[in-house]
């Protein structure tokens, strides 16, 4: 007995990967160009609130990874 654990497999999957992904299959250019574009403005950041004090890092950039629940998602 196998298991794929995809929830794991997406989050692994660079950015960089996608688009060539989109090069290979021919996507039409303008989705690998909206893709491509969207992509560089995926951030996070984490804010810890203790003691009546605020924590916030920078944002960090998202360089791996696919947003699951979005509908997108399963065509990438």
């Amino acid at each position: 007995m196998a298991l794929v654990d995809y929830q794991k497999a997406v989050n692994n999957v660079l950015h960089s990967w996608i688009i060539k992904s989109f090069q290979l299959f021919e996507i039409n250019n303008k989705i690998k160009t909206f893709t491509k574009k969207t992509m560089s403005y995926w951030k996070t950041s984490t804010c810890l609130r203790t003691n009546g004090k605020i924590i916030e890092n920078e944002d960090l950039e998202i360089k791996h990874g696919i947003f699951q629940k979005d509908s997108l998602s399963p065509l990438l």
